[in-house]
């Protein structure tokens, strides 16, 4: 380096010393400009890092709760705040809000079960924006605020204008990089936003999938569902299928509203209950729930704990309802290897349960699992007996006021050896839908006979045969009839169809069309079983009936030593027949003493024991040449 002559040594050091200085300030700036790059790459690299891993757990099937676990350790570990939580809203009115919070103990930031916002945090929210924040300091004490962090940071969860939540940080220092907490805590926020979303969308689609609309239990796709998994459990499960009673009496006397709200609230209850893992509305009144059990001997008194809390109570809009309720009950695997093998034995349990009336509680159990083997061996011999042909008809007398034949009904009889009753057998008939097949076999003949019988015996005047409601629920039930009738050549007033009264009163229009076309052809209808059903009058005003039929119940007890009050009740129901235009048949009678009472209260024709049990073809074919039916005088009536 030359110096200039002109200067002096003193003016070249203090040169020399000003280039230092400004050499020595700008490494040190480009030493700052490196060092604040690096720490704000580092804290990029963090926020990268904390958002990477909230993203990679909202897809793993862990879904918001692990994200938001996920979230708090990151703040817990890079920020000043020692204690957070994060408050998620509903979905729904069903579903509750979702809660997490974590506490830094030491170095391992360890989360907690989540708890509700301050006070003041929820009325801030109310009005907040969607990623707003704010940062303040306790001032007076507030339930929920850590005693020992006075510092908090609150910041709401949101996408655009929706707000979905809120972050709720504490801590007792002073926070020495307050602008890389508030970015992490923005990131982190954002990205928890598009996990909330997220989860809310596949909760609503789950929910329409598998969820039921009014109440949110599961529906029956998603119940059946999960039955398949049970076997994998290891220990005892229960299935308890709930049929609630009166349902229909809330719905006519509290309005529908009420009743939706009380389907839901039941829903609600058993979802609360501690040992409840999947409940499902399988009908309008009917729900399944199961219930893990700590051992299966004793189930029954959990259940029967269950019951009681679920019989508390329920006030909606000032009206105080009791739920009242049939249960049955499995236990797995006791009663059953596999769920759907679970479920049927609740089902049978519940059948059972019902048969005792209201607040009844049956489990499946040996003695029903037996019935369960003698109806699937009956069903097996009445399939085998359909094939083998082995139901025929018999025929029993029915008789006129002079006691003369003038018809006969034609019964449905199982012939072979060890041959259960009608009662019995004639349900399997319908459930596989035999009935049909068989009816109509029997219909064809029986008409043929009953042709045969008119043309060698003019007093013959008709032919009675049961209908069940499966064979009119078939369309070419009339064609069937018409056909027979035509080949046959007996005329169609000839022929009464005997039905029950809960035919009518399930009110089925294409079988009450039926009816009225083979009405108009001129066949017969005759009301069976009279007072057994339902048996509301006002019925015989609209029904398209000819003849009445009195069930033996009231007709038996008119041979009693006090029987008054029944003959008056037979009397009435006589009466009324006959102002709606209608005959009366008494069935059931098994003694001349009916037999004379019946007379003399109105009715016009007979039939029971007294007059002959049921006979196959040919003895009806005998006793009609023969008209070997015992006669007797009238006498009076006294009551």
């Amino acid at each position: 380096m030359k110096r200039s002559p002109s200067e002096s040594l003193p003016a070249i050091i203090e040169r020399l010393e000003r280039q230092l200085s400004r050499e020595r300030q700008a490494r040190q700036e480009a030493e700052h400009i490196a060092e604040t790059s690096t720490r704000r790459l580092y804290r990029e690299q963090l926020k990268l890092q904390a958002v990477s891993q909230v993203a990679t757990h909202a897809h793993d099937g862990m879904r918001l709760r692990k994200a938001t676990q996920v979230a708090l350790k990151a703040l817990l570990q890079h920020t000043a705040w020692r204690y957070c939580r994060v408050v998620y809203k509903p979905f729904d009115d069903i579903i509750p809000p979702v809660r997490v919070s974590a506490l830094c103990e030491g170095e391992n930031p360890l989360t907690r079960p989540g708890d509700s916002l301050t006070a003041s945090a929820r009325a801030w929210l109310e009005q907040a924006s969607p990623l707003e924040f704010m940062t303040d300091e306790r001032l007076i004490h507030e339930k929920r605020w850590p005693e020992n962090m006075p510092r908090r940071f609150l910041c709401s969860i949101g996408i655009g204008e929706q707000c979905m939540g809120a972050l709720e940080l504490f801590s007792y220092t002073e926070d020495e990089d307050i602008t890389f907490s508030q970015e992490l805590v923005l990131a982190l926020v954002r990205e928890l936003a598009h996990v909330y979303k997220s989860e809310r969308d596949r909760h609503a689609i789950e929910r329409m999938v598998w969820r039921d609309a009014l109440t949110g239990a599961l529906n029956r796709a998603a119940f059946f569902r999960d039955l398949e998994t049970i076997t994998i459990d290891t220990q005892p499960l229960a299935l308890l299928y709930i049929d609630l009673d009166g349902f229909g009496d809330i719905n006519e006397e509290y309005g529908h509203d009420i009743a939706d709200r009380y389907l839901f609230e039941i829903a609600r209850r058993l979802e609360n209950e501690p040992l409840s893992r999947s409940v499902a509305r399988l009908g309008s009144d009917e729900f399944v729930l199961l219930l893990t059990l700590p051992d299966s001997l004793h189930a029954e008194p959990v259940v029967q704990a269950l019951l009681a809390d679920l019989a508390r109570p329920l006030v909606l809009d000032h009206h105080s309802i009791v739920p009242a309720f049939s249960t049955g009950f499995a236990v797995y695997p006791d009663d059953a290897s596999d769920g759907h093998a679970l479920f049927y034995a609740a089902d049978i349990a519940l059948s059972h349960a019902r048969e005792h009336g209201s607040n009844s509680l049956r489990r499946f159990d040996s003695e029903i699992a037996e019935q369960i083997e003698r109806r699937k061996q009956l069903a097996l011999r009445v399939r085998q007996a359909v094939t083998r042909q082995e139901f025929v008809a018999f025929f029993q007398p029915i008789v006129s006021r002079d006691f003369q034949i003038v018809g006969a009904e034609a019964l449905l009889r199982w012939q072979t050896t060890n041959a259960p009753g009608p009662a019995e057998f004639i349900p399997f008939l319908e459930e596989q839908g035999l009935i049909r097949e068989v009816g109509r076999q029997m219909l064809h003949d029986v008409i043929h006979t009953a042709a045969r019988w008119r043309r060698e015996r003019y007093a013959f005047e008709s032919l009675s045969v049961n209908v069940s409601p499966v064979q009119l629920r078939e369309e070419a039930f009339v064609t069937h009839v018409t056909t027979a009738l035509k080949e046959s050549g007996l005329p169609a007033h000839c022929l009464i169809l005997e039905i029950t009264e809960s035919l009518y009163i399930s009110d089925e229009k294409p079988v009450l069309e039926r009816l009225a076309r083979l009405r108009a052809l001129g066949v017969r209808l005759a009301l069976d079983d009279f007072g057994t059903g339902y048996s509301a009058l006002g019925y015989l005003q609209w029904m398209p009936l000819d003849i009445l039929k009195i069930d033996k119940s009231f007709v038996l007890k008119l041979a009693e030593a006090h029987s008054g009050r029944d003959i008056t009740i037979v009397r009435a129901i006589i009466q009324i027949a006959r102002a709606c235009g209608l005959d009366v048949t008494a069935e059931g009678v098994e003694s001349a003493e009916v037999a004379h009472i019946m007379c003399e209260l109105g009715t016009h024709c007979l039939q029971g024991y007294h007059f002959g049990r049921p006979i196959s073809e040919a003895d009806m074919t005998t006793l009609l040449h023969s008209s070997a039916i015992p006669a007797h005088p009238h006498q009076p009536l006294t009551d």
